[in-house]
């Protein structure tokens, strides 16, 4: 009996939760299309992409999420590269995620990424793929492919 109030109890939450509109999870608030819409110019006037496809849960992505941070850092003034996160944690995440690959004509190339500890090499210009690595955490790999990739489009 205790069961079943505590499952009626979790499950009131749960639709709490998910009708609340919370803005915490409100993918189509005003701040978060924007915030899309800022990195889709950003993206639109690049060279290269570098997607991260990730998951909470997974061990290989803890093992290369410091050197994709590091790479962030060392390019972050570099107008020719953006980074971003294909995260799929949970199903908001995902949906946003998703938003931003159809604002940025990914759609295709964020459809075929089932597994996690990915990171992806996308053309700005032409949206193909341009190189991937899987479970790497040496960032002069990185940094030798990103040079490699912006002199070829340069």
């Amino acid at each position: 009996m205790q069961l079943m109030k505590i499952q009626s109890i979790l499950f009131s939450l749960l639709i709490i939760v998910l009708l609340c509109g919370c803005s915490s999870l409100n993918i189509n608030s005003a701040a978060e299309k924007e915030n899309i819409q800022n990195i889709v110019n950003k993206a639109n006037n690049s060279k290269l992409i570098l997607l991260d496809v990730y998951h909470d849960r997974c061990e290989t992505c803890k093992f290369i999420e410091p050197a994709f941070e590091k790479l962030q850092s060392d390019y972050s003034q570099n107008p020719d590269i953006v980074f971003l996160k294909y995260d799929l944690s949970n199903p908001f995440t995902v949906l946003r995620s998703r938003k931003i690959a159809k604002a940025l004509g990914l759609e295709q190339i964020y459809k075929l990424q089932r597994y996690s500890g990915i990171v992806v090499f996308i053309d700005s210009k032409t949206k193909q793929v341009v190189d991937s690595l899987i479970g790497e955490s040496n960032i002069e790999i990185y940094n030798k492919i990103i040079e490699e990739k912006l002199k070829g489009s340069a």
